[in-house]
């Protein structure tokens, strides 16, 4: 398995309050999985179940928020049973 490296990402919340969520904002499941140490197919599930909120870019592809992401990793939300 190919596991990408995370650079830090510094939110702009000012940007990110006019315009929505950046494209350095918005996480790959690919990477939301190595950020947790998960499978994607995990990521997958928590997004069907709405454990995990889900965008899709203009292809069509999930993307999740890092916001979201790291609520997650604290426990921060409701559990999807």
């Amino acid at each position: 398995m190919n596991v990408m490296a995370l650079a830090p990402v510094r939110l702009d919340s000012a940007r990110v309050a006019a315009n929505g969520p950046g494209p350095d904002d918005l996480m790959t499941r690919r990477q939301v999985a190595a950020l947790l140490g998960v499978t994607s197919a995990a990521v997958a599930s928590w997004a069907r179940r709405g454990r995990l909120p889900e965008l899709r870019n203009e292809d069509g592809r999930p993307r999740y928020r890092r916001a979201d992401v790291e609520a997650l990793s604290r426990g921060d939300g409701r559990r999807a049973r």
